[in-house]
């Protein structure tokens, strides 16, 4: 259901409607459903519905697809490059020639002229009717609403003496070694556009300006295409990093870090890292790479070991990620697996690009790759007794910082046996190895 705020129809209501449409329901029911009105829902079948024609042999007279056909008077005139004078628009074979007359009204069937303006489930007609075969669905229309979007939006908004007042106002300082900012810099509201427009006419074509004449652009490589675009939007409301410090210094003060270590872009896994702040202890477990229900998956893992809700609780009580698809699922990471319908943490999300609101963990990370090296090691060779192994051995490392290993930090935070559940074990002093060595099937030399 809609909210009644947005601008456009969403993929969910669209959804609504083809099933609406498969069940033979009317416009207006679809319209409650859907939460938009029935006007609404008609314009839209209407607007995005799928036409494919019937193929037509060569030679066939194409006009009968035309709507105006019977009145029409064009005689070589219904396209610039039509070379007859003598043949009536209505009797040409050239697809080229109908599809360009300016007058051109698609034929369509009675029937999809009213509503649902689709063909009926079972028309007897269906394998000989002659008129554009009609149908509605939510992914299709969703396709054709989004590039409709896109297209709306080339060109610009300019005149086209604005255009050439703009070029000659330009031009001229560019080639004299001004940027771009600096002309916006300078002109300010006298130029009439503002920068991110400059920068996109000119790489339209539409500014007689080239690239190499931009001294900055042509130093910066291409952006890379943004990823993750049909990732869904996230509700972080009440999860952000102002909600985290808004905790008690004492609830803050048990902290756990979560992050991820990739390997490279082909690996189809990774390595989630816990950090307990106060206890400088590192927990690795192997996931699916930018996977939620993996994550979700593992803290699963861990509750079991631990054996309990509360357990998981005491020492995962709050939880500090970063904006990564694989802490998208909240509820899913929140939610108890021993105890359905029960909390077992709280997720909070770190601020974008802003990695040092849980530095802890980036700085911790280093020994981690001294036996998984960025871009030498093939994370799908790691098995779970692997991450384990590198666990244990980082673990086990004496830290500066403390005066010991963080083993010895841990006291009574977790239950008796549980990290050996997870196969974690401290390592004595003289047998930690923190080379590619330790795991050498994995490393890419």
């Amino acid at each position: 259901m809609r909210d009644g705020k947005r601008k456009h129809m969403d993929k969910d209501s669209r959804v609504a409607i083809e099933e609406g449409i498969g069940r033979g329901d009317s416009a207006r029911k679809i319209a409650r459903e859907a939460g938009v009105s029935p006007s609404t829902v008609t314009r839209e079948v209407k607007a995005n519905r799928t036409l494919r024609e019937r193929k037509r042999a060569p030679g066939a007279n194409l006009s009968v697809r035309c709507a105006r056909r019977k009145g029409c008077t064009r005689v070589g005139s219904a396209c610039g490059g039509c070379g007859s004078r003598t043949v009536r628009c209505r009797d040409c074979r050239t697809r080229s020639c109908v599809d360009a007359c300016p007058d051109f009204e698609l034929l369509m069937c009675p029937v999809t002229e009213r509503w649902p303006y689709v063909c009926p489930a079972g028309c007897g007609r269906r394998q000989v009717c002659g008129y554009p075969k009609s149908r509605y669905r939510a992914e299709e229309a969703q396709a054709a609403h989004d590039a409709r979007l896109v297209s709306s939006r080339k060109g610009t908004d300019l005149t086209e003496e604005e255009l050439g007042r703009l070029n000659e106002t330009v031009a001229p300082l560019v080639r004299q070694g001004w940027s771009f900012e600096a002309i916006c810099t300078e002109l300010g509201d006298e130029l009439g556009v503002c920068l991110r427009s400059l920068y996109n006419y000119q790489k339209d074509g539409i500014l007689d300006i080239s690239s190499v004449e931009l001294p900055r652009k042509a130093r910066l490589r291409p952006r890379k295409g943004k990823r993750d675009r049909g990732r869904p939007r996230i509700d972080r409301s009440g999860h952000e990093y102002s909600d985290f410090l808004a905790l008690p210094l004492e609830e803050r003060a048990g902290v756990v870090q979560g992050d991820s270590v990739c390997g490279g872009r082909q690996d189809a896994h990774d390595i989630l890292t816990l950090h307990v702040v106060a206890r400088h202890f590192q927990l690795y477990l192997r996931k699916r790479h930018a996977d939620p229900a993996a994550t979700v998956a593992a803290f699963d893992r861990i509750e079991r070991a631990l054996g309990s809700r509360a357990a998981f609780e005491a020492a995962f009580g709050i939880m500090l990620l970063d904006r990564g698809t694989e802490f998208d699922d909240r509820e899913g990471m929140e939610r108890s697996c021993l105890e359905p319908g029960e909390r077992r943490c709280r997720v909070f999300w770190c601020d974008p690009q802003e990695s040092n609101q849980k530095s802890e963990a980036e700085r911790n990370h280093e020994q981690l790759r001294r036996i998984l090296p960025k871009g030498h090691v093939d994370m799908d060779a790691l098995t779970d007794a692997d991450v384990a192994l590198a666990c244990s051995h980082v673990n086990s490392y004496p830290l500066a910082s403390i005066g010991g290993c963080p083993f010895g930090e841990l006291g009574s935070l977790l239950p008796e046996g549980a990290l050996a559940r997870l196969g974690i074990v401290r390592i004595p002093a003289g047998g930690v190895v923190l080379k590619p060595t330790l795991v050498p099937h994995a490393y890419l030399r």
